[in-house]
C-alpha cells in the first residue's frame, strides 16, 4: 500500500548524535527537511554548527551541541540542550561512532575501551537520559546503529563488532519495554562511503552525489552516500511507523530486514555427540527455522518436542 502524503515532522525534536559528518548529518539534514527541530551533536563544534547553518539557511532549525556522549553527565546535557532549545525532545538518533581495525592478536586494550565507550556507552547513556522524558510522555522514538560487522564478523574488527552486537540486544530488550509507553526501539546497519572507511576500505573513493548510481555500476565505488541511507532513518522516526524491535540493513537504496533464526535442528533427548557428528547437516540447517521474538519464545517450544 502506497500513499502520496509526506512524513512530515512538524512539532518534533529530534536529538542526532555524531552529526557534524558522514552519515549522522545526512540524518540531521534529512529529518530538518521534513520540519523536525533538530539538535546537532558532535565532538567537534565547528563541524556541528556547520551543520547547523545548512539547515537554517534552507529554512529549518536546528542547534548545535558538542557535548560528549560516552558518559552519563555528557549525555544528560544533550538533552538539556534539546530541551532548553526546543523544549522537548521525541526522537533520538544514536549515530556517533568509531571505527579501528587490528587483528585480535595485536588489539590493545585502549583500543577495546575506546570502541566500548563511544559506540556502546553513547548509545547506552543517551538512551538512559531520554528514556524517562520518552516514558513520562507517553511517546519517543529511537533509532541505534549497528553493522553488518556485528552480526556477521570481519576479520580486524573483533572489537567493533562486539560493541554492535551489544547495541543490537538493548535494542532488542528496549522494545520490548517501551511497548507499553509508546516508544518504538529500532536499529540500521547502515553502509555508506563515508570519511570513517573511505581511506582504509576503499581508497579514498568517493560516491558523487550527482552520479554515485552510475558510479557503483561503473565499479568506482562499492556503494552510495550517506544521504541514501537517511531515509531509513526518517521513516522510523516518525509518529505513523510503529515497528519496533528490528533492524534493517540500509545502503543504497536497499532496506531488508536483518532477522536472528533458530533452525529446527536435530533432537534426540538421549544426545550424545556422536549423534550431533552424524546429524552435522540438519543441526546446521536453516532450511527451516524459526524466529524468536523474545526469550521465552524458544523456551516455550521445547515441551513439544517430546509429545512427537
Amino acid at each position: 500500500m502506497t500513499s502520496n502524503s509526506e512524513l512530515r515532522f512538524d512539532g518534533d525534536v529530534a536529538i542526532v548524535s555524531g552529526a557534524g559528518r558522514g552519515l549522522g548529518r545526512a540524518y540531521a539534514m534529512h529529518l530538518a527537511s521534513r520540519g523536525a527541530q533538530v539538535v546537532v551533536n558532535d565532538i567537534d563544534q565547528e563541524a556541528a554548527q556547520a551543520v547547523c547553518d545548512e539547515i537554517t539557511a534552507a529554512g529549518g532549525q536546528a542547534h548545535a551541541d558538542s557535548h560528549p556522549i560516552g558518559d552519563a553527565e555528557g549525555s544528560r546535557a544533550i538533552v538539556k540542550t534539546a530541551l532548553d532549545a526546543f523544549g522537548k525532545v521525541t526522537i533520538l538518533v544514536n549515530n556517533a561512532g568509531i571505527i579501528s581495525y587490528a587483528s585480535f592478536a595485536e588489539l590493545t586494550d585502549d583500543q577495546w575501551d575506546s570502541m566500548k565507550t563511544v559506540n556502546l556507552d553513547g548509545t547506552y547513556y543517551l538512551c538512559k537520559a531520554v528514556w524517562p522524558i520518552f516514558q513520562e510522555q507517553k511517546y519517543g522514538r529511537i533509532v541505534n546503529t549497528t553493522s553488518n560487522g556485528g552480526y556477521a564478523g570481519y576479520p580486524t574488527l573483533a572489537h567493533y563488532g562486539t560493541v554492535k552486537a551489544a547495541i543490537l540486544g538493548l535494542t532488542k530488550v528496549l522494545a520490548h519495554e517501551g511497548a507499553e509507553h509508546g516508544i518504538t526501539v529500532n536499529a540500521i546497519a547502515p553502509m555508506a562511503v563515508t570519511r570513517m572507511n573511505a581511506e582504509q576500505v576503499y581508497g579514498n573513493a568517493e560516491p558523487q552525489e550527482e552520479t554515485w548510481q552510475q558510479d557503483i555500476a561503473d565499479g568506482k565505488v562499492p556503494m552510495g552516500p550517506a544521504s541514501v541511507v537517511a531515509p531509513a532513518v526518517t521513516w522510523l522516526s516518525h509518529r505513523d511507523t510503529d515497528v519496533t524491535g528490528e533492524v534493517f540493513s540500509v545502503s543504497s537504496g536497499k532496506v531488508g530486514r536483518v532477522a536472528i533464526v533458530v533452525g529446527d535442528g536435530f533432537f534426540d533427548p538421549d544426545l550424545e555427540p556422536e549423534a550431533l557428528r552424524d546429524h552435522e547437516q540438519r543441526v546446521r540447517s536453516i532450511e527451516s527455522y524459526f524466529e524468536p521474538i523474545q526469550t521465552a519464545d524458544e523456551v516455550m517450544l521445547i515441551p513439544a518436542l517430546f509429545q512427537r
